[in-house]
């Protein structure tokens, strides 16, 4: 736990500057203003829903043994498919932000452990920004695709440059106040 002594800076800023980008990329850049489209009307839909209780849901929903069936098959086929999930009736995006600001400072965390046991005690910038770069981008750019794979989310090229700057501004900082 000696790295979190050493390197409790970089953690804390480039959780602060990811934090702040991410904000910006969101609300200000346009590459996700077309993540999510309104549904169809959608008034009807939402009124089907009334009452559906927050979670995920899927559709037409089945158990592994019916999976194949003839019946299964055929709602498969038919469509829609799909995963739903219902929020609360208000989502908290105060509390939200917090947490993705502690996530950042968790994913710090790792680049720090995973640094500090590279052999990068006194190594030159370039050197900490490829590894505590190429950690960040694991950390911020793969964990998503397994749901972009099953789920079918677009905006793939879009989470991806998001994922490149927070390893960017992650190794920048790492670099620069890398212990020497």
């Amino acid at each position: 736990m000696e790295f979190l002594s050493e390197l409790w800076m970089p953690i804390l800023l480039s959780a602060a500057f990811v934090w702040i980008a991410s904000s910006v990329m969101h609300m200000v850049l346009p590459h996700h203003k077309s993540d999510y489209v309104g549904l169809p009307d959608e008034e009807r839909v939402t009124s089907a829903l009334e009452g559906v209780a927050p979670g995920q849901y899927m559709f037409p929903f089945t158990t592994m043994a019916e999976m194949k069936s003839p019946e299964h098959q055929a709602k498969m086929e038919k469509g829609p498919n799909g995963i739903l999930t219902i929020w609360p009736v208000a989502t908290n995006m105060g509390r939200n932000l917090g947490l993705m600001l502690l996530l950042y400072v968790v994913i710090g965390v790792f680049i720090a452990y995973v640094g500090s046991n590279s052999s990068l005690d006194g190594a030159p910038y370039l050197s900490v920004f490829r590894v505590c770069g190429a950690i960040a981008f694991m950390a911020h750019g793969l964990g998503w695709i397994p749901h972009m794979i099953w789920f079918g989310t677009k905006g793939f090229w879009a989470y991806t440059f998001d994922s490149v700057v927070y390893a960017l501004l992650t190794a920048g900082v790492f670099g620069w106040l890398w212990p020497s």
